[in-house]
């Protein structure tokens, strides 16, 4: 996986090959954070990007990843790395063709009523 940050005006990309299965364990554990009735989101920002720079074993600072990751695109490239990357969610193309699939089939479903 890997996360590309401006860094001194500069795009660097960061390249994380090894994932320890610990992490998989805190990734659940920030979801679970999210879930709770009273949930900071300041907290849960805070507590993403700690592990995200964790995860990428320190390669950048938590100061670096907060400046240097384009806030239009953190939901998708967060969910990409963590999601995706260490929890085993399906990417987002993969989660539009199934549902393209499921649309696909009631609709086939409908007409063969119909008839």
């Amino acid at each position: 996986m890997e996360i590309t940050l401006k860094i001194n005006g500069e795009d660097k990309t960061f390249v994380q090959s090894f994932v320890p299965f610990v992490m998989k364990r805190k990734a659940l554990e920030l979801e679970k954070y999210t879930t709770q009735k009273n949930a900071d989101p300041i907290k849960y920002f805070d507590m993403q990007a700690a592990y995200v720079v964790e995860l990428f074993g320190n390669q950048f600072t938590k100061e670096e990843f907060e400046n240097g990751l384009d806030a239009t695109k953190a939901q998708d490239v967060l969910y990409e790395i963590v999601g995706v990357g260490v929890i085993g969610y399906p990417s987002k193309e993969e989660q539009e063709k199934r549902l393209g699939e499921i649309l696909a089939n009631q609709k086939e479903a409908q007409e063969t009523k119909q008839k």
